[in-house]
């Protein structure tokens, strides 16, 4: 069995710095945040050859959620979810952990709620 970690405040900062932290701590693996891994891919790239430590998953790192009721932001959340698949797959990666419901309403919205929001237009006859 193999055991990895997400990234966590009191890591460093440092991507070099995360990265020996985290094997220093027995850990096999690093789920990266994705923006982090987009932003800084040659850094990481160098820290995982640096100390043998890969990055297996990401987690987050995008805008939004792929669930949200406005389509202009779902799909700006799913375009940010491909730039980070093929960071991953850059770095060896095999996935990302994306929470459905991350950022989501407690209730789909009404139409009056969705014409209150920015960037909201009617589609189709709504």
């Amino acid at each position: 069995m193999k055991i990895g970690t997400q990234n966590q405040a009191f890591f460093p900062e440092n991507i070099l710095e995360k990265f020996r932290y985290i094997k220093e701590m027995g850990f096999d693996s690093f789920e990266i945040d994705g923006k982090l891994l987009v932003n800084n891919i040659e850094e990481v790239k160098a820290a995982i050859k640096e100390t043998g430590l890969p990055v297996t998953t990401a987690c987050g790192g995008y805008d939004g959620w792929i669930g949200d009721f406005i389509e202009e932001r779902r799909l700006n959340g799913l375009k940010q979810i491909e730039r980070i698949l093929e960071a991953l797959a850059e770095v060896g990666g095999k996935g990302i952990v994306v929470p459905a419901a991350w950022g989501m309403v407690y209730l789909p919205f009404t139409a009056d709620d969705l014409a209150a929001q920015p960037g909201w237009r009617p589609q189709n006859g709504e």
